[in-house]
């Protein structure tokens, strides 16, 4: 008796490998792709970030006309040493974003880095982090301070330095032309509460100068040297901050230099998100010229700057 079925022929072992060779080719074609898709989602959210940060501070301008120190302490200039009383723009900030519940807990008598305060100040906020940002960052967006590279002081050129009261009528500049806020790599900083160079760059960097690299902050300071009790009579410095520790041995170290700021940065790979003081933002390209940014970053020098110029 004949077997009429019809015989089922497999795949050859070279019909295999050309189908898996045309699906890699597809998957190494398509994944830059993705990538770049990821990323551009990543920027936008970035961007919405701050135009929220914008909103928060243009309140804050709106019911105590002027915008919010960009440290409280009583001299200056401000060191990288956690001694002080540091309180950031961003802890001013905290009712007109929603957080009102963090700031009630904030003990103002204290410092930024009482252990009484690590209650509130230790929690990760999304919107303080740009999604393109490792995720152990506590903020990405920096008030800026000056137009050069120097201590944050009472002589700033920007717009959030020490003990500020900058109205937008002093901005001589013009709104759209005047740095308010920009990204930069966290690379260990004392956390969103202190008014350094945790929370506070300026514009004398170039956006594609190599940034300082510091070791990470593992979550525990074994090996930090404690804060030296004679560094500032007004410091009420508590042993109870391990990360104001670990930054004190970095400092003391000569790892971070006492004095520097540092300039904007970003993960992002062709440049950097910036809120203008108008609260536009401006996504500006790491070929910009330096002069240009650092023009940006002065409120009131006069320079007439076209759009086409960042």
């Amino acid at each position: 008796m004949n077997d009429r079925r019809p015989h089922r022929r497999g795949f050859t072992l070279v019909e295999l490998v050309t189908v898996l060779g045309i699906i890699g080719i597809l998957i190494t074609l398509l994944l830059p792709a993705v990538q770049s898709s990821r990323e551009n989602a990543r920027r936008l959210q970035c961007e919405k970030n701050l135009m929220q940060l914008g909103i928060a501070l243009a309140n804050y301008a709106s019911t105590h006309e002027v915008l919010p120190p960009g440290v409280v302490n009583a001299m200056g200039p401000i060191s990288n040493l956690p001694v002080g009383y540091h309180m950031s723009w961003v802890v001013q900030i905290l009712p007109f974003l929603e957080e009102r519940n963090i700031y009630n807990h904030i003990d103002f008598a204290q410092n930024a880095y009482s252990g009484a305060n690590m209650t509130a100040f230790f929690p990760r906020i999304d919107i303080f982090m740009c999604p393109s940002d490792p995720r152990m960052a506590s903020m990405s967006y920096m008030g800026c301070h000056h137009d050069a590279e120097a201590p944050i002081d009472a002589d700033n050129h920007g717009v959030l330095f020490l003990n500020s009261h900058i109205a937008y009528d002093d901005v001589g500049d013009g709104l759209a032309y005047t740095i308010l806020l920009g990204e930069a790599r966290e690379s260990t900083t004392l956390g969103w509460a202190s008014g350094t160079r945790a929370t506070l760059r300026n514009a004398g960097h170039a956006l594609s100068e190599p940034e300082l690299t510091l070791p990470p902050w593992s979550g525990r300071a074994a090996n930090a040297v404690p804060i030296p009790p004679d560094m500032d009579d007004e410091s009420q410095e508590d042993e109870g901050n391990p990360l104001a520790e670990f930054v004190t041995g970095l400092v003391q170290s000569g790892t971070l230099p006492m004095y520097h700021v540092g300039g904007f940065s970003s993960n992002h790979s062709q440049g950097v998100n910036f809120l203008l003081c108008d609260g536009s933002t401006r996504f500006v390209k790491r070929t910009t010229n330096p002069d240009i940014l650092r023009r940006l970053a002065n409120r009131d020098d006069g320079f007439v700057i076209s759009d086409n110029d960042f």
